[in-house]
């Protein structure tokens, strides 16, 4: 039984992102019927930012008090993970880079070095933006190596129709629509 983690990064409920990570879970609970699918939608979350304090340099734990504790219990035990984020300014939004720095406890430990997963990241931009998005594959690559996972798959879709967005990204990843 594998463990999959669908991760929700827009501010937008009803948007892109939000309609696509939903069909990835449905599908994800259809078509792999003994696995885990948690869903978590960023937003939803009392993330705060990280304010480099280094407390986590001598404890490898954060001492922020907020739902970041939830964020890593769910990403620990991922054996597989599912990001959909949409495109800022080349990078990724502000809560899903506030997630990103709280993986620091982790760069001050061996984690990394331990077995690896995947992460699989589902880009969403309007298009339009001559610098492209180079810098949210790079930003969630960095983040997710300390954790132990490695950017396995990264399928951007620039400018494509919402009402077409869920049923492509399915298909791309799964070969199936659904």
């Amino acid at each position: 039984m594998a463990k999959r983690l669908v991760i929700s990064a827009s501010p937008r409920a009803m948007g892109k992102c939000a309609r696509v990570s939903k069909a990835l879970v449905t599908h994800m609970t259809s078509a792999f019927p003994g696995d885990e699918v948690d869903y978590l939608r960023l937003p939803d979350l009392n993330i705060h930012h990280c304010t480099g304090c280094d407390v986590c340099k001598s404890t490898q734990e954060c001492c922020i008090e907020d739902d970041m504790t939830q964020v890593l219990a769910a990403v620990t035990c991922a054996d597989e993970i599912y990001i959909v984020a949409p495109v800022y300014f080349t990078g990724p939004s502000a809560n899903y880079k506030a997630m990103l720095d709280r993986f620091q406890p982790y760069y001050w430990t061996d984690t990394r070095k331990g077995p690896r997963r995947s992460v699989h990241l589902i880009a969403f931009g309007e298009g339009g933006d001559p610098y492209g998005y180079d810098a949210l594959p790079l930003c969630t690559r960095s983040a997710f190596d300390v954790v132990g996972f490695d950017l396995s798959s990264l399928n951007a879709y620039i400018g494509i129709d919402a009402n077409e967005a869920a049923k492509k990204v399915v298909a791309d990843l799964f070969g199936t629509e659904d």
